[in-house]
């Protein structure tokens, strides 16, 4: 089903990028100089956000993150073909969940150390869930108390065991807590250097980046690059790195992106343009295409007073074109996505339909609500971030389809990092709607977008959607005694949101990645981000 559901079409590339190849000695410089330091460098779709891993807010610095930080479990990104990648041991070697389901005590692995030389243990371990969850201890993240709700809102105490043992006691079961203790890109329970905190302070983390992962920061140019070193002494023999450096260079410009890899200024790329892919192929790169656990939904501004009309937002609903903008805009490169629930994630059904394209049954219904001439709105919009590409002109389409039925609306358009920082305060006033990414192999992002509790600036519930039932729903799903359960409770929790029409599902994309040919060893996994130390540059 998977293969049939995101089958793709494939435009040649437009011809300035063609002509811009062709100029692009004077652009790139010379490709393949000599060196004995073997350097694999990444073209990603922005540059990097906030290096602390308990506050950090983006996919696309997870990508830096994920090879840093680590944390109790990890999800194995080797593993392709699988809708969800395999939780594994990481800093845990080993742990055990009681009968009720309410206590995990993790047994730690020994003889690890940070990137500064200092011990990985159990007081390392403490001092990191003090700094995420405990208000009064000395080094406390005050924002990691609401990005993090997602992984620790049903944790009811913590503590040293020994040296080498952890437990966490829960207030509920949570069938879903170990995957979300691997994940990323809304804060992750990854653990830092507890003598780099004391060093460098809360704020100093964020360009001091010390853990225990296979690279090491060893420089940040904040809007042009990371470059991560390998870790020679790492604790996994099988994940010490194939390359010396690893630099992931934030390069919003998807056609700068593709003369990059082009030239071999860069030997790999996220996320090129959908025209693109068949003339990059044709050039002998090696593109790498599957689904990831991805949605576009756009946030809807319950303070706005048009949107606080349920027939106002069900009119938007049925305002936009999903399905064009997957064949055409999207050239194939994507498939419309109905219901909050993601591709990829528990209780999605690739059947579910929530509003159909009605442009004049959308007019009606605003016409019912009292503005049948529109109203004037604006869009608040990224430049993008992991994954994304041409979000521009996802804005414009969604505009223009919104003025059929009359509604007007400007675009405002932000750095990645400065949209999330936006996204995190809340819709600002004036704006019906803001759109990114999200959609997880779990269902727990929907507790930092559905929630009272989530909304800002505890969670990324940004428009404001107030429904009691989502926080008792989720509840629910989190203990469910049986997956049945749990995807029974999911699809209550998704046909109220649609009832309630709290968010407009846009799009599912296929996630790309392009090599040059004597780059080997990558693997497409089904997620936000890959790994990287067993990725050599021959």
């Amino acid at each position: 089903m998977t293969g049939k559901l995101f089958s793709t079409t494939r435009r040649g590339i437009a011809g300035i990028l063609v002509a811009a190849a062709l100029a692009s000695t004077s652009l790139f410089g010379t490709v393949g100089k000599a060196s004995a330091e073997t350097t694999l460098t990444i073209g990603i779709e922005a540059d990097l956000a906030k290096l602390d891993p308990h506050i950090s807010g983006t996919w696309n610095t997870f990508k830096a993150l994920s090879h840093v930080y680590e944390g109790f479990v990890a999800e194995d990104l080797l593993v392709a073909d699988v809708p969800a990648p395999p939780i594994v041991p990481a800093l845990a070697e080993s742990w055990t969940i009681s009968e009720d389901k309410l206590t995990y005590t993790f047994k730690l692995r020994q003889g690890v150390k940070f990137h500064d030389g200092t011990d990985f243990n159990a007081a390392a371990v403490d001092f990191n869930m003090k700094r995420m969850l405990d208000p009064s201890f000395q080094f406390h993240q005050p924002g990691a108390v609401g990005m993090m709700q997602w992984v620790w809102g049903d944790v009811a105490s913590y503590k040293v065991v020994d040296d080498y043992t952890y437990e966490i006691k829960l207030k509920q079961p949570n069938s879903e807590l170990l995957r979300r203790m691997a994940a990323g890109g809304s804060g992750t329970p990854r653990f830092i250097s507890p003598a780099a905190v004391e060093k460098y302070g809360n704020d100093g983390i964020n360009a001091n980046a010390v853990g225990t992962g296979p690279f090491m920061l060893t420089e940040r140019v904040v809007g042009e690059k990371a470059v991560l070193t390998k870790n020679a002494s790492y604790w996994d023999p099988k994940r010490t790195p194939k390359v010396d450096k690893l630099i992931l260079r934030g390069i919003p410009e998807v056609a700068t992106r593709e003369l990059g890899l082009m030239t071999g200024e860069l030997d790999m790329i996220a996320t090129p343009s959908p025209d693109s892919i068949e003339y990059l192929e044709a050039q002998g790169l090696t593109v790498f295409k599957g689904p990831a656990a991805t949605v576009y939904p756009i946030w809807l501004n319950f303070k706005e007073k048009p949107l606080q009309d349920v027939r106002v937002r069900k009119a938007m609903a049925m305002a936009i074109d999903r399905e064009g903008m997957a064949k055409f805009l999207r050239r194939g490169m994507a498939v419309p996505a109905y219901g909050i629930l993601n591709f990829g994630g528990p209780g999605w059904d690739p059947e579910y339909r929530d509003f159909p394209y009605d442009p004049e049954g959308a007019k009606k219904l605003l016409a019912e609500a009292g503005y049948p001439d529109g109203f004037e709105t604006r869009l608040d919009w990224t430049m993008g971030g992991g994954g994304d590409v041409n979000t521009r002109a996802d804005a414009e389409w969604i505009q223009r389809d919104l003025a059929r039925i009359g509604i007007k609306a400007t675009i405002e358009v932000f750095d990645n990092g400065t949209y999330w920082d936006m996204l995190a305060k809340g819709i600002r006033e004036g704006s019906c709607c803001m759109q990114v990414s999200w959609g997880e192999t779990g269902f727990f992002w929907l507790d930092l977008v559905l929630t009272k509790a989530a909304m800002p600036p505890n969670g990324f519930n940004s428009g404001y959607y107030d429904n009691p039932k989502m926080d008792e729903l989720l509840a629910k799903a989190r203990s469910a005694a049986s997956e049945e359960e749990m995807i029974k409770t999911l699809h209550e929790v998704r046909d109220i949101v649609t009832a309630d029409a709290a968010f407009i599902p846009v799009y599912t994309p296929i996630q790309v990645y392009v090599t040059r040919p004597n780059v080997k060893g990558f693997v497409l996994a089904p997620q936000h981000w890959a790994d990287s130390p067993g990725v050599n540059r021959e």
